[in-house]
């Protein structure tokens, strides 16, 4: 199990509701998302991995999508 903890302007920059993650097992072995709360993502593992983690602006309007 593996803590990364969120830059601390992320409270105040991002919807905490539109945070994701996307994680990639580096070798043979699992990694998934445990939890995230109190800006911090907890992974569970069975390898190391690559992490990249998005979320939404709150300090911008949401873009519309188009049909």
């Amino acid at each position: 199990e593996t803590t990364v903890e969120l830059p601390e302007y992320w409270t105040a920059l991002v919807d905490a509701d539109t945070i994701t993650v996307n994680l990639t097992p580096i070798g043979r072995g699992e990694a998934w998302v445990e939890k995230i709360q109190d800006n911090k993502v907890v992974v569970g593992k069975t390898t190391e991995c690559f992490y990249m983690i998005f979320a939404e602006r709150k300090d911008v309007e949401k873009l519309i999508v188009e049909e």
